[in-house]
């Protein structure tokens, strides 16, 4: 694994997942609090979740990003993720995050949300990352508008209503020349 896509920050450490994660990660996806938004609620099965994983594990070796599992520095049980992924009809990552319910309300989201954006417009040069969610999940709304991220519009998957944030890369920036060192510390995810 290259030491670039490695993602430390003040109480973070993230990797890319492996299959060696499937247990862990399917046991986090099938929570009835993350799954809720995640997975419409809907219980997944373990070859889901594989597919899952080497879906990133192949977007790493095109793309270079991919999903990141998250641990607490000094500690091996995960947390939660973060991470892009690609989308049809556009060049421009998605993107996504979950946590255990466990590591909710400490800013644990937030910080591991800034590692990945700080990795994709420094590491990736990327110009913009979306952020989408389901409209009444307001956590995730507030995350990303703690990420800096502005309002774009409300778009429908099915019959699912989604808001969509974005982030460019200049925003990043300015946002960035200002925020202290320990940034991701905040309130909430």
């Amino acid at each position: 694994m290259s030491p670039a896509r490695v993602l430390v920050t003040q109480r973070l450490y993230l990797r890319p997942a492996t299959l060696q994660d499937l247990d862990a990660l399917h046991a986090m996806w099938t929570d009835r609090e993350v799954r809720r938004y995640l997975w419409d609620d809907r219980i997944i099965d373990r070859g889901t979740a594989r597919e899952t994983i080497e879906s990133s594990i192949a977007s790493f070796a095109a793309w270079d990003y991919g999903i990141w599992v998250a641990r607490r520095l000094g500690r091996s049980d995960l947390i939660g993720f973060s991470g892009l992924r690609g989308q049809i009809g556009t060049t421009d990552p998605e993107m996504i995050y979950g946590q255990l319910p466990s590591a909710w309300g400490h800013g644990l989201a937030t910080e591991a949300a800034h590692a990945v954006l700080r990795y994709s417009f420094q590491s990736l040069g990327l110009e913009v990352v979306l952020a989408k969610t389901d409209v009444p999940n307001q956590r995730s709304e507030a995350l990303m508008k703690r990420l800096g991220m502005r309002y774009v519009g409300r778009e429908m998957t099915g019959s699912l209503e989604l808001v969509v944030y974005a982030l460019r890369r200049s925003e990043y920036q300015s946002a960035a020349a200002g925020r202290p060192a320990s940034a991701g510390k905040g309130q909430g995810g």
